[in-house]
């Protein structure tokens, strides 16, 4: 359900892809492939290089490349991203056992006139 945030852009709410914070800054997409696939299968991506990787993708920092502790994972099925929701959300992730946020992932269309670049 889109809804107006400012007057730049639109938010839409994505079905088919959680996103994931609060993780350890050392996570991996092994990693993340690991928990969240035990509740359904992740998408490969076709965009990928080589293509055909898990549809995982870690916030990483622009000038350091260090992970900044979110990560969105995209299901092939979209009642599997509710169901990891509900499954995952404020529950222990990994071997440190940090307590994670899990909810639907929000994708930003472009204004009116574009990014502008």
């Amino acid at each position: 359900v889109p809804s107006r945030v400012g007057a730049a852009c639109v938010v839409a709410m994505v079905q088919d892809t959680i996103y994931i914070t609060k993780l350890p800054k050392s996570v991996t997409v092994e990693q993340l492939c690991a928990h969240f696939g035990s509740i359904g299968i992740i998408k490969k991506d076709k965009k990928s290089r080589p293509p055909g990787q898990p549809k995982v993708y870690i916030y990483r920092d622009k000038e350091t490349g260090e992970a900044k502790g979110d990560a969105t994972v995209t299901y092939d099925d979209p009642p599997a991203a509710g169901a990891a929701i509900k499954w995952f959300n404020q529950k222990p992730f990994g071997k440190d056992g940090a307590i994670i946020t899990v909810e639907l992932a929000k994708e930003r269309e472009p204004p009116a006139g574009g990014w502008g670049r």
